[in-house]
């Protein structure tokens, strides 16, 4: 498993272990609006930024 602590991004699959939600809920949340989208890194690749996800889990 890399190291997630000292990337600028995440994958769903890092940020569900981290939060502890399945990949399944964050998909809702996005839907909703009540969780940080996914940026388009490349084609093929879309990733969170860990600030947002670090933001999100403080409020």
């Amino acid at each position: 498993m890399t190291n997630s602590e000292n990337r600028p991004f995440l994958t769903i699959k890092e940020v569900s272990n981290l939060i502890g939600i399945s990949i399944s809920t964050i998909h809702r949340l996005i839907k909703k609006g009540d969780f940080p989208s996914k940026i388009k890194l490349s084609p093929g690749r879309k990733v969170f930024m860990k600030f947002e996800i670090d933001e999100w889990i403080e409020s």
